[in-house]
């Protein structure tokens, strides 16, 4: 069945309608893929310093003699986890003690004889201690970390010999991503020519959400245990899940998913959508009474003490239509409206009606301070979450509520722009009571479509940029901090406000030092900075000045990677069985190729932009429909080599799209 096309505003004045089938692509974005060849992976590097020592190879791998006191950091050269697995050789009796250790670090800052944090967080650095192992003296004894000693994400491993040892057959057995065979099959990809760091950050983003697949029974244990580490807890319904975290804190949390769902998605199709959904399911299992998601999901602290958040809340519903229409199941869909009715309740029964703003009663959000009363975050979050899910219960011909979350949804946007715009700054403030102009709340406020035109877009997104230091936005509502997370809401917002060359300029220079700086793995991305580029995120403000706490494999932030897939390479889902083809050419990307699978089908672009003229290959599923918009006017349009005037066609198959005597300025 057709579903009748939406024009969108904005854009040029002409669209699309039209089914498909997919088509395949030849494939020069695979030597991006940093996911390993296997599930059992080995050191590539190898430093060993104090004492006596020898390092040789065999068949098996590197085989590493100790003395007393020395101690050998390997390195697997991207971020791992999992269990390791050793077999050690000592003439040293079990009764003298532990013969050699284990410590574990995802940066290189903190690769040493004691773990990295990811239990708890302490100034002194050293939570986690490390893991001593004794076995019989005599033959070769082969060694597997308990279950409980499950680490979730490090790159090194330190071995610290307590006594003469020999160690061979080092190996890890990776534990991410657990129901995929292939850990570099992807669904998802995209290749910019010439412009390789935003194909590098793609995959990093990618491999990050991978590492963030997790077994459901590998959640943080409570009481955390100190020192050391146990993580045998379960973390929801059913398993895989999308937890926030590799190292830690290995749990759901609805707010992450706003980005961690889309990416899972998009880069590993059906093994994304599985784990995105168990993590829904939890969250659908534990919603109480008033309707209300839990702030975090089981295995955590947060969740046994019932703390509560409204924007979590808000998330975990724009969550729920992303993975709605992302997966297609009307089954699915109908199970849940009660839930999803009931959630749609919480917000419209929070909001004042002399107001006509959400009171934030549930304050807890992603870290930062000064939340409460009529939030702009929190009121930009509920008007996506009722916009998105009115669109849904329309495609379910549920009319009646469609319209009543409709209008809920403008009241909300008239009331926002009446109470928090500041004319003077171009900003929102944080709240009818402060003149704080917040990072997330305008972020949101540009992504979400908050603004009442143009001109006010571009000058929201032009403030934003105040906040920028080197490194990138430092957030005002959480000093001294740079947040991945809300920054990739900032980036798709500058796309949003049709600022391109913004969006990836902010992209290069926040994921660019998040993945290249020495500091990082190198492979994945991190959960946040301090304001000078350290690892010390939130130091003043929960985790004690202990940067060995700081997640480096946190989903949260791989926002670019929908950023680049959905707004600069411009294909994607935009509502149920209804796609988008909306390209936001920017900072000198001349070629793109991009593309997602997904239970509809395969869903694949290439375009290119040459001195104003534009061409586009494009497939998508013959189940959907959709439009087309490009950013500029253009002198001439042609559909399969036909002139075209629009508004729409319909078309069933690939389709060329060429545009020639385009002003590309007019679009920037």
């Amino acid at each position: 069945m057709l579903h009748p096309a939406l024009q969108l505003p904005g854009m040029a004045l002409w669209g699309l309608l039209l089914t498909s089938r997919a088509w395949a692509q030849a494939t020069p974005w695979e030597p991006y893929i940093l996911s390993p060849s296997s599930r059992t992976v080995r050191p590539v590097n190898i430093s060993v310093q104090g004492g006596n020592y020898e390092v040789s190879s065999d068949a098996e791998g590197h085989v590493l003699s100790l003395d007393t006191g020395a101690q050998a950091s390997l390195d697997y050269g991207v971020e791992v986890g999992g269990l390791v697995t050793l077999s050690i050789e000592t003439l040293v009796d079990r009764s003298e003690g532990p013969q050699l250790s284990l410590a574990f670090a995802e940066s290189p800052a903190h690769v040493g004889p004691v773990s990295d944090d990811a239990t708890g967080s302490i100034a002194s650095q050293d939570w986690d201690r490390e893991l001593n192992i004794t076995v019989d003296a005599g033959d070769v004894v082969t060694y597997t970390m308990p279950q409980e000693r499950f680490r979730g994400g490090f790159r090194f491993m330190t071995i610290v010999a307590r006594a003469p040892v020999t160690i061979s057959n080092i190996t890890c057995e990776i534990g991410f991503s657990p129901s995929q065979a292939d850990l570099q099959d992807y669904s998802g990809y995209f290749y910019a020519p010439g412009h390789d760091l935003l194909s590098r950050i793609w995959y990093a983003a990618a491999y990050t959400a991978q590492t963030n697949i997790g077994p459901v029974d590998t959640g943080r244990h409570l009481p955390q245990v100190q020192p050391g580490w146990a993580y045998n807890s379960s973390t929801g319904v059913a398993g895989p899940v999308l937890m926030d975290g590799a190292k830690r804190d290995r749990a759901v949390w609805p707010g992450d998913h706003g980005i961690s769902g889309q990416t899972a998605f998009l880069a590993f199709g059906d093994v994304g959508l599985e784990a995105f959904n168990n993590s829904l399911e939890t969250m659908f299992y534990y919603q109480n009474e008033s309707g209300r998601f839990p702030y975090a999901g089981p295995s955590t602290r947060s969740f046994n003490s019932g703390k509560e958040s409204d924007t979590y809340h808000a998330w975990n519903l724009i969550a729920i239509y992303h993975f709605a229409i992302f997966a297609g199941d009307q089954e699915w869909l109908e199970r849940h409206w009660g839930n999803i009715t009931s959630a749609v309740g919480y917000i419209l029964n929070g909001v004042d009606s002399n107001v006509g703003l959400h009171n934030q009663v549930g304050a807890n959000d992603w870290g930062r301070q000064g939340t409460g009363g009529f939030n702009s975050a929190l009121n930009a979050l509920d008007y996506s979450a009722l916009v998105s899910i009115a669109s849904l219960a329309k495609a379910l011909n549920k009319s009646d509520e469609a319209e009543a979350w409709s209008s809920a949804a403008e009241g909300i946007k008239e009331a926002f722009n009446g109470h928090l715009w500041d004319p003077d700054a171009s900003l929102y403030n944080d709240n009818t009571t402060t003149s704080l102009h917040p990072q997330d709340g305008n972020a949101m406020a540009l992504l979400f479509n908050l603004t009442q035109d143009a001109s006010q877009a571009k000058a929201l997104s032009k403030a934003l940029t105040t906040n920028w230091n080197s490194f990138g936005p430092v957030t005002p509502e959480l000093p001294d901090t740079i947040s991945p997370f809300i920054s990739g809401v900032e980036v798709l917002g500058h796309f949003a406000a049709g600022e391109p060359d913004r969006a990836l300029e902010l992209t290069g220079r926040l994921w660019g030092y998040l993945l290249d700086s020495p500091a990082m793995t190198g492979s994945t991305l991190a959960e946040g900075l301090a304001a000078n580029g350290s690892l010390y995120y939130r130091g003043a403000s929960g985790y004690n000045y202990d940067a060995a706490y700081t997640s480096m494999s946190h989903s949260w932030s791989t926002g670019p990677l929908v950023a680049l897939t959905t707004k600069l390479a411009g294909l994607e889902l935009s509502g149920w069985f209804r796609w988008s083809f909306a390209p936001r050419p920017g900072g000198g990307v001349q070629r793109v190729q991009s593309g997602f699978g997904s239970p509809l089908g395969q869903f694949s672009v290439s375009w290119t932009l040459v001195d104003g003229d534009f061409s586009a290959n494009v497939s998508v599923p013959e189940t959907t429909v959709g439009e087309v918009m490009l950013p500029w006017e253009c002198e001439t349009l042609r559909f399969d080599g036909r002139d075209w005037t629009g508004p729409f066609v319909d078309k069933v198959g690939s389709f060329v799209l060429e545009a020639n005597g385009c002003d590309v300025d007019s679009g920037q």
